[in-house]
């Protein structure tokens, strides 16, 4: 006879609740969202004291761990194991590469790209400490080297430095030593199996379903600001968070339909999509712009990108106008990095089976980062040009709002008709990067808790992710989305250098 724990545990189980470890989950995010319901002033001060805590004592925590894990990941690819597959020996890669590029690409980076591919070099054009310490004018030629020099640093080979490290630790212990395909498995070298099998190993999982969905949370509210900006040029809707959040309901629900087609189906489909029409939207926008100029300044960043990547990925700010725009900038990335880690590690391991570790390294790191110098060049490029012939034609909308970097810069670079379509193939390309995003996320997050066949889980965490995310605009909008990542990086910050370490330790004493 059935006693009543267990129909209570029967009925959590079908609502996608079968562990203990997702009913935490649940009851944490459920807590906040009502906090921020409740108390929206509280519940900023909190999140935001505890940012600017965490960036007053552990700055220097997040350089070490971007350039830890590019040394991790040199010493990785350079190591002779590494033609080792990830997989037993003669495992052949499920999908081809062009299928991986675009799942990897789409997860990884998601909409971020398109919402700061303007607005950022424009930011930093303006003012940063390097334009000071170089004695260079803001808003002069000479700045644009400078601005588009930080641009990709923040979105290049160190972020992806923290995805190749834990994706390889975790496709190594799982894919070579049968272990589940879990973030905790990542940590067999350093804590042993017993342990990873018993509470830490579940704590271990919870940081890593929180950063998920922080991360997420940040990007979802990016890229619904965006969207609104271009919602606003093609359809006259007024810029708000009301609106912003009847974008983020949207995209969560299809969001939830893709995770709930499966991998192959949805997410692969909606990828290859996505690098089809970005390249034409790309293609679009270099062809209307000065092609000339924007060319020779690619070759530019490229060379400066690689000169300077080392020690600028080093650098720690030494007062506290510096810490202000450190904060603001490469600690808020590494921080978002790190909160996306967990989830498009386990993605990429996930869809990287059969891959040799070199292949997948070289590749990881260097063909996103190379598509993201070729992006970042034409879009920043393009905006920095329309602002050095006609000032303030981008920055005036840039101070506004963030947000309205994108649709302005397309505005002013081709005619009404033309320019109306380019910023409806953006709206296009927001919405779908972000449905990869977050599907791949929903997949991933009840993969970590052991509900991956749930498709009650999947619905309940998609909806999850939307109310975080409303909650997050509510209490702060921005400010808030960029403190909730760096807080939740902090501890993946440690935790990517331990597993690194550990994966690095194997690898030399040949235990892979």
């Amino acid at each position: 006879m059935a006693t009543r724990s267990d129909s209570q545990a029967g009925l959590l189980a079908r609502v996608g609740l079968p562990n203990t470890k997702s009913v935490i989950a649940v009851a944490i995010v459920c807590a906040f969202v009502l906090g921020a319901l409740l108390s929206i002033e509280l519940t900023s001060d909190l999140l935001i004291g505890a940012k600017d805590r965490t960036v007053r004592l552990f700055d220097w925590l997040f350089v070490f761990a971007a350039s830890v894990s590019l040394l991790l990941v040199t010493v990785v690819a350079l190591h002779p194991q590494a033609n080792l597959r990830l997989g037993a020996d003669d495992s052949k890669p499920e999908f081809s590469r062009l299928s991986w590029f675009a799942m990897l690409f789409s997860a990884g980076l998601a909409s971020g790209l398109l919402f700061w591919s303007t607005a950022e070099p424009i930011l930093h054009f303006q003012a940063n400490p390097f334009l000071d310490a170089a004695g260079i004018a803001p808003g002069s030629e000479a700045a644009v080297e400078i601005a588009l020099r930080l641009t990709v640093l923040h979105w290049g080979i160190h972020g992806w430095a923290f995805y190749v490290v834990t994706a390889l630790a975790i496709g190594v212990y799982s894919h070579r030593r049968n272990r589940p395909l879990t973030f905790r498995s990542a940590f067999t070298p350093i804590l042993g199996e017993r342990a990873i099998e018993s509470w830490p190993g579940a704590v271990i999982d919870l940081v890593a379903l929180f950063g998920t969905v922080c991360g997420v949370a940040t990007s979802i509210g990016l890229s619904a600001a965006g969207m609104n900006a271009t919602f606003h040029v093609l359809f006259g809707l007024e810029m708000g968070r009301g609106i912003q959040a009847a974008i983020v309901f949207g995209v969560c629900g299809l969001g939830t339909l893709s995770a709930l087609s499966g991998l192959d189906r949805g997410i692969r489909r909606l990828s290859e999509l996505n690098v089809w029409v970005s390249g034409v939207l790309l293609i679009a926008v270099l062809a209307l712009g000065p092609t000339t100029v924007i060319a020779s300044r690619f070759f530019a960043t490229l060379i400066d990108y690689v000169v300077s990547v080392v020690p600028t990925g080093l650098w720690v700010a030494g007062t506290n106008s510096e810490q202000e725009w450190q904060a603001a900038w490469t600690v808020f990335y590494w921080g978002w990095w790190l909160a996306w880690t967990p989830f498009v590690s386990l993605f990429i391991a996930r869809i990287s089976k059969g891959r040799t570790i070199r292949e997948f390294v070289v590749a990881v790191m260097l063909v996103p980062t190379l598509v993201i110098l070729v992006w970042m060049s034409v879009f920043g490029g393009v905006a920095l040009e329309q602002e050095l012939a006609d000032p303030g034609a981008v920055s005036r909308a840039v101070n506004q709002d963030y947000s309205l970097g994108l649709t302005t810069v397309l505005s002013n670079v081709a005619t009404p008709g033309v320019s109306t379509a380019l910023i409806a193939i953006a709206a296009f390309l927001l919405f779908t990067w972000l449905i990869t995003s977050l599907d791949s996320a929903t997949l991933v997050i009840c993969h970590l808790l052991g509900v991956s066949g749930s498709n009650p889980g999947k619905i309940f965490w998609g909806t999850a992710m939307a109310a975080v995310t409303c909650a997050l605009l509510w209490v702060g909008g921005v400010p808030a989305l960029q403190a909730a990542s760096i807080v939740t990086g902090l501890p993946l910050a440690v935790a990517v250098v331990v597993l690194g370490a550990g994966l690095v330790k194997d690898l030399v004493l040949h235990r892979l």
